[in-house]
C-alpha cells in the first residue's frame, strides 16, 4: 500500500513540474482581466492625448478661423458641463478628505475652462464684428 501511495505522489510530482503554467481560468479574476485593463488604459490615454493636441491646435487657430474658435468653444463647454456633472456626482457618492481635495481640483480646472471659455467667446465676437464690418 505504501509502495503504491508513493508511486501515486511522484506521479503527481512529475505533472505538476510538467504543467507549470497556471490555467487561466484558475487565475483570479483581476489577473484574468489585466490585459484587457492594459489594452483599455492605452486606448484612453491615445484617445486623451489626441484631445488634448487637437484643443491645443483648435485653441492656436482660434483667433484666425471662426470655425475653429466655434468649435474649440464647443469643446471647452462641453469640458466644463463633464466637470460640473462630475462634481454633482462626488457630492451625493463620497464625503471625507478625498472628496474635499477632488473637489477643489476639480473647482481650479473649472476656473480655468471658464477663463478658456472667456476668451473664445471675446475671440468670436470679435470675429463676428469683422465680418459684420468687411460683409
Amino acid at each position: 500500500m505504501a509502495l503504491t501511495l508513493r508511486s501515486f505522489l511522484q506521479t503527481l510530482e512529475r505533472f505538476r513540474t510538467r504543467h507549470r503554467r497556471r490555467l487561466p481560468f484558475l487565475a483570479p479574476a483581476i489577473e484574468r482581466r489585466r490585459p484587457r485593463i492594459a489594452a483599455e488604459d492605452y486606448a484612453a490615454r491615445h484617445s486623451i492625448q489626441h484631445t488634448l493636441d487637437r484643443k491645443a491646435e483648435l485653441r492656436r487657430l482660434a483667433p484666425a478661423l471662426p470655425s475653429a474658435a466655434h468649435r474649440y468653444h464647443e469643446l471647452l463647454t462641453y469640458e466644463l458641463e463633464g466637470l460640473r456633472e462630475v462634481v454633482s456626482a462626488l457630492h451625493s457618492a463620497a464625503a471625507g478628505r478625498e472628496l474635499e481635495e477632488c473637489l477643489s481640483e476639480t473647482a481650479l480646472q473649472m476656473k480655468r475652462l471658464e477663463i478658456e471659455v472667456a476668451w473664445c467667446e471675446e475671440v468670436l465676437a470679435t470675429s463676428r464684428r469683422s465680418a459684420v464690418t468687411s460683409g
